[in-house]
């Protein structure tokens, strides 16, 4: 059996883990239905045949106190026994303990004329609780075996979703199986026998299946105690020693006691609604709201699950607590018997669901291993305690007549605080989780390799940057907490510096470089994830722009690993600089799709600025290589590759006009001709411009600048030529006016921009290009160069290169292609162009 950091490691759990992961869920679900089907059969009996008995009237109160107690008598040893065994063993042995208790249930309910037949069924009960307290750490501590911490947070949803939905679905079939069956034959005993008897056969299924569970280790280290079994709070201790799980299971406790004085709150609701209790009304009543509450638990359950199934999200915690809030006054505000206060129990339910999940998730993933099941048994025990708590408070505003709308709304006074104390110990999750929701609102943003992220110590984040939300889309991609570097010109404003400051941004100034440097290795000295564009600039061409080396001094004083990142897919949002502008876009898609791929973590003193921007180009040819736009390439992969990969560049406008100068059948005429498949707009044409407005970009060599007009806006120069271009040209006369034009804006035109590429001859492949120098905007200082002189040009995107003694070896030229193209003596400078060495 794989241990947690192996299966942490793992791309995918072997089918052996998710086979017993799914037993798990079986069992552990099966048995909540069952326990909490026995337990609505009491209370309907209860309902039926005792409402003026001391047992009768309270029924829910006494099963809740029961069922609690074994929790606290038995948690250390329960926790115990899950340490020190296999804790799949301890699953088999509960089961069979199961199904002795559905035995001695069944014979009580058939003896029904003895005195004393009710209370004989509570003691059968207290022991059928006993069996839950010991399987309860046994069924949580399992998962973390079986699926590693990485997925725990899923895991751990799931494990929620389908104990509710077993507690939930036990008290709906319970409820609405006795009923009918009381409608039936009008005997209250019976009516809850037979169903008891039907359920105890489901017993002997749930003990299959638990034997069928992967055999987990036993932990012989965990020696017992002298006196262990007395020592009832030994597992508090360990919860409470350190601070993070003694407040995760501080949450848990008061959403057991919210959930359970819910239960309490709901037969009241029942009896106020149907008083009559000659008639199964009642229970298919309380049935009905205990399956509306169970639909809003497992929905915000089954949401919050998704949210945290590649990291834990405490910042769900405070907003399930304000929605506790909401959902218990909506319900208690709403009419009684209403749809608006069935849709307030819903939301109730569905926010608690959203409350729990990750504290769950939170408190499993944090205890150690040999100490696991006792922690989860010690939470058993403050869960009873706050089971205790509920009891008492809904037996006084009983004891009060207080109606139930009224016991609503009083439960929303303590949890409106719970709430605001859960916020302000989590100020940093809830707005970075609030932050991050938007983001997955507006991308769609698939991680790749985020299992090269180390799992614990410093590391560096060196992404290229694209656009205003390149830092919320790579801290939505990394399932640990990421703080961003900003400049302080920024971070000091007044408007944003509280809310910089709240969700960990580390300021650094352009002025003061050793100190920017120091504040950001003291953040990795930390352990912390920090995030460095070191472009330092938003990218206004589509390309990889210089990468300033302060990120190598940072890295090696922080002794932290460096991880490249490269983000596909973001140039041309809204926030980009695409159109050569920004925000001032329509949106292409709600959800724009955005991969971010993570690269081989580095050592501190391998990573130089020349192999991260290695790093980063291979990432690039990865993801251009797996992009679902080659579905739609037809026969001619090698245009259709040059065209996209020029088509990620800043050129081109809306409405452009393609001419090719080169003849059908030559490469430079296909590529152009798969642009305008790939640019959508845009047209192609292989003629003269008499037809067509001033706005055409040609293509072609230097054997075919004497066809220029002279309307053309820019000449692509694309030749397998190594030599530099003539610094004068040949390029056209003074224009005329066209005819399609107005006069007075051709004589404003000038001659066209020729920009130089490099095509491999052997492969056909467009290597690099040349585009347009982009505009400086407004208050920017830095200067992005498209064209170079005595360079290729920069390389395009989507290519992946190694330097050699006989100069650059650029691979990843299509898809599932071995081939490779190689330029002689060719460098690449630190601005990304790449240039020849004249002496070779």
């Amino acid at each position: 059996m794989l241990d947690t950091a192996e299966l942490d490691n793992a791309p995918h759990l072997p089918r052996r883990n998710w086979a017993s992961i799914v037993l798990v869920l079986f069992v552990q679900a099966m048995n909540s239905f069952s326990d909490n089907f026995v337990k609505m059969l009491l209370i309907a009996l209860s309902i039926i045949i005792a409402k003026d008995s001391w047992v009768g009237r309270h029924m829910e109160l006494w099963l809740g106190a029961i069922f609690s107690l074994p929790y606290m008598i038995f948690a250390p040893l329960a926790g115990y026994w899950s340490d020190r065994f296999s804790k799949r063993k301890v699953m088999v042995w509960m089961q069979v303990m199961q199904i002795i208790c559905f035995v001695w249930l069944a014979l009580a309910l058939w003896v029904k004329r003895v005195p004393g037949s009710l209370e004989i069924c509570l003691v059968g009960f207290f022991v059928l609780a006993v069996q839950a307290a010991v399987l309860s750490p046994a069924k949580m501590g399992i998962m973390k075996e079986l699926a590693g911490s990485r997925r725990l947070g899923q895991v751990s949803g799931w494990l929620q979703v389908t104990m509710l939905a077993g507690i939930l679905g036990g008290m709906w079939a319970g409820g609405i199986w006795y009923g009918t069956e009381y409608e039936k034959t009008g005997d209250a005993w019976m009516s809850a026998l037979w169903p008891l008897i039907v359920i105890s056969i489901f017993g002997i299924v749930e003990l299959i299946a638990a034997i069928c569970i992967q055999t987990t280790p036993s932990h012989t280290e965990v020696r017992w105690r002298k006196g262990m079994a007395l020592e009832h709070f030994e597992s508090l201790k360990i919860v409470f020693r350190r601070r993070s799980i003694r407040l995760a299971a501080m949450g848990v406790t008061y959403f057991w006691f919210i959930s359970n004085a819910l239960s309490f709150i709901l037969v009241t609701l029942t009896k106020e609604l149907h008083p009559d209790t000659g008639h199964g009304d009642g229970p298919m009543e309380l049935a009905k709201v205990a399956g509306i509450l169970g639909i809003g638990v497992i929905s915000g359950s089954i949401f919050a699950s998704h949210v945290c199934r590649n990291r834990i999200e405490l910042g769900l915690i405070p907003l399930g607590g304000f929605g506790l809030v909401a959902g218990l006054l909506w319900s208690g505000l709403a009419t009684l018997g209403s749809s608006w206060m069935y849709a307030g129990i819903i939301f109730t339910g569905a926010a608690g669901g959203c409350f729990m999940v990750p504290l769950y998730a939170f408190a499993q993933d944090k205890a150690e291993k040999q100490e696991k099941a006792r922690i989860h048994a010690g939470m058993n025990l403050m869960d009873c305690l706050g089971t205790l708590v509920a009891v008492a408070i809904v037996a006084l505003m009983k004891w009060m007549e207080l109606t139930a709308s009224t016991q609503f709304l009083i439960l929303a006074i303590p949890t409106f605080f719970a709430a605001i104390y859960i916020m302000r110990l989590l100020p940093q999750d809830l707005v970075r989780f609030l932050m991050l929701a938007a983001v997955r609102f507006l991308y769609k943003v698939k991680p790749v390799h985020m299992d090269r992220i180390p799992a614990t110590g410093g590391v560096l984040l060196l992404p290229n940057h694209v656009s205003y939300v390149d830092a919320l889309i790579v801290g939505s991609a990394s399932r640990r907490p990421v703080r961003f570097v900003m400049w302080d010109a920024l971070y000091n404003l007044w408007w944003l510096k509280w809310l910089m400051r709240l969700i960990g941004t580390v300021p650094i100034s352009a002025t003061r470089a050793k100190d920017a440097i120091r504040a950001v290795a003291a953040a990795l000295k930390e352990g912390e994830i920090v995030c460095l564009f070191p472009e330092g600039q938003i990218t206004r061409h589509g390309m990889v722009n210089e990468l300033r080396k302060g990120f190598e001094l940072m890295a090696r004083q922080g002794d932290a690993q460096v991880v490249p990142v490269y983000l596909d897919g973001l140039y041309g949002s809204i926030f980009s600089f695409q159109g050569g502008k920004f925000f001032t876009k329509r949106p292409k898609h709600l959800r724009y799709p955005v991969e971010v791929h993570f690269g081989e973590p580095l050592a501190p003193r391998a990573a130089t600025a020349e192999v991260v921007r290695h790093a980063m180009l291979a990432l690039s040819a990865e993801a251009f290589l797996k992009r679902k736009n080659w579905q739609h390439a037809e026969a001619d992969l090698v245009a259709f590759a040059n065209a996209l990969r020029l088509a990620e560049t800043e050129w081109h406008h809306p409405g452009d006009v393609f001419l090719s100068l080169e003849p059908a059948g030559s490469v430079i005429h296909r590529t152009v001709k798969a642009l305008t498949q790939v640019l959508p707009g845009t047209k192609f044409i292989d003629h003269g411009p008499e037809a067509h407005p001033a706005h055409i970009v040609a293509f072609g060599t230097r054997a075919t600048l004497g066809k220029l007009t002279g309307h053309e806006r820019l000449f692509f120069c694309l030749d397998s030529d190594l030599s530099p271009l003539p610094a004068n040209l040949p390029l056209p006369p003074p224009l005329t006016p066209h005819p399609l034009q107005d006069p007075a804006q051709s004589l404003t035109q000038s001659a066209p921009t020729v920009l130089r590429g490099y095509i491999d001859a052997p492969t056909g492949i467009l290597l690099t290009s040349e585009v347009p120098n982009p505009p400086l905007p407004d208050a920017d200082k830095d200067q992005q160069l498209g064209q170079k002189p005595h360079t290729l040009g920069r390389l395009l995107p989507g290519l992946a290169i190694a330097s050699t003694p006989e100069g650059l070896t650029i691979s990843s030229l299509l898809p599932d292609s071995p081939l490779t193209a190689t330029i002689p003596g060719a460098k690449m400078d630190e601005q990304g162009f790449l240039v020849i060495n004249i002496a070779n």
